[in-house]
């Protein structure tokens, strides 16, 4: 998996995908010239060229494909388009942050396939499968599957002709899992872990440094196999182990050509048997960022030999929070409390009734982040947002645009920590949680 985020797969196209009608290039006249679509037969691809990389989406009926088992909704297609602009550094943060967001509370809900579309043997086996592919990812990560009642949110599963899922939770909104091989553990896991929100593993944006991927080896209309999302996260090395995975030969145009392979020039096999360590620690990092029985010291990335403390030891309000040389006492030791989906209050092991703070709940950047008596306020909640191998930046609820960042990026003792405008390629914005 990884990544989260971690983090895409083939599309069952009918024969007249590919029927000899003109092909008809057009661009979006709403849009700009990092956007143009193709209309092949009934299907149209378009192409999204996002931070300098062409992402590909294949529409079919109305049902946008990022991959061949990934289906966008209408607004994860709008996101993509939107990411083409010119926008600000806050306002392209602000729109992609949640483009594949997690399960609350890391709890899934589901509902069993319809007995009525298929035999009682088909039934068994399909509800044996799911329950065996549910059971090793909570024994794995901790995640749970709680079968539906009457919550909104929910994934459904359909026994179809081909296997593909909807991308991570988004409210009021019904997953609908498609799967032919509804009897194969793994192939289970693969497209619940795309409802979750992962994608696949050769859509890593560092992917370069472990495979070589060619395009033009790849068949016409599956180019989207090979995406990388700009805010898609890896999280640990490249996983050639992982459930997530592709196979070296998959979407070629001849066999004897295939689009990916290692940096040597080697081939490789995907499995769909289990998912591996790397697939379990990025489903773990992305669900459970923080340990709420954990105590942990936040280092930013950049400067590894220092972390956040509350400075000088002092557990008044308005204390400010600062970088310093890393050490054990209680000032750089913090915990996580959920709140809301996705925040978290940080407490500081000096006083638990103290919380990280944005200063006087200000929005403007270069505010300082202090440490304040709980008050359950907006100012006192922070999302965290997983950049897997990059760490992770953190939100204040009550301006979301925001990210906590070391001032100016320094590395002086006694440097604040303060709030900046959203900057994802910001190292100043990142950093790493490492558990006592």
């Amino acid at each position: 998996m990884k990544s989260f985020l971690k983090a895409l797969m083939a599309l069952l196209v009918v024969t007249s995908f590919y029927a000899c009608k003109k092909d008809i290039e057009t661009t979006d006249p709403l849009q700009n010239d990092a956007i143009s679509s193709i209309k092949k037969g009934d299907s149209t691809i378009h192409k999204l060229v996002v931070d300098g990389r062409t992402n590909h989406v294949v529409e079919v009926n109305g049902t946008y494909y990022y991959a061949d088992d990934i289906i966008l909704s209408k607004e994860q297609f709008n996101t993509l388009k939107k990411l083409t602009s010119s926008l600000s550094t806050q306002e392209r943060a602000t729109i992609a942050q949640d483009f594949s967001a997690t399960w609350p509370g890391a709890t899934v809900y589901y509902q069993y396939p319809d007995i009525t579309t298929m035999t009682a043997a088909q039934h068994s086996s399909f509800v044996a499968t799911i329950n065996s592919a549910f059971n090793n990812l909570t024994n794995a990560t901790g995640i749970r599957f709680v079968e539906r009642t009457t919550q909104p949110e929910y994934i459904r599963f359909v026994k179809s002709g081909g296997n593909n899922s909807p991308l991570g939770w988004r409210k009021n909104t019904v997953n609908t899992v498609n799967l032919y091989n509804y009897n194969m553990v793994g192939i289970v896991m693969h497209e619940v872990m795309h409802s979750l929100g992962v994608m696949h593993e050769q859509c890593r944006p560092d992917r370069d440094l472990y495979v070589i991927v060619d395009i033009s080896k790849v068949t016409a209309g599956n180019e989207n196999n090979y995406n990388i999302f700009p805010t898609y996260a890896g999280h640990g090395p490249f996983d050639f182990q992982s459930v997530m995975l592709y196979s070296s030969g998959d979407f070629a145009k001849d066999r004897t050509q295939p689009p990916m392979t290692k940096l040597d020039g080697t081939t490789f096999s995907g499995q769909r048997a289990s998912i591996s360590a790397g697939d379990i620690a990025g489903l773990k990092s992305l669900y459970f960022p923080a340990d709420v029985n954990g105590i942990y010291r936040i280092t930013p990335v950049y400067v590894s030999t220092k972390s956040l403390d509350i400075y000088g030891g002092n557990p008044a309000d308005g204390t400010r929070l600062i970088i310093w040389p890393s050490h054990s006492n209680n000032n750089q030791k913090f915990v996580f409390r959920k709140d809301v989906h996705g925040y978290y209050q940080i407490k500081s092991l000096l006083d638990t009734n103290k919380v990280l703070t944005v200063r006087d709940a200000a929005t403007a950047s270069g505010t300082i982040v202090e440490f304040r008596t709980s008050a359950n306020a907006e100012n006192q909640k922070f999302k965290l947002y997983n950049r897997g191998n990059e760490g992770f930046s953190f939100a204040p609820k009550h301006a979301p645009g925001l990210r906590m960042e070391v001032s100016g990026g320094g590395t002086a003792n006694s440097t604040n920590i303060v709030v900046g405008t959203s900057n994802t390629t910001s190292q100043a914005q990142r950093f790493n949680l490492t558990r006592f």
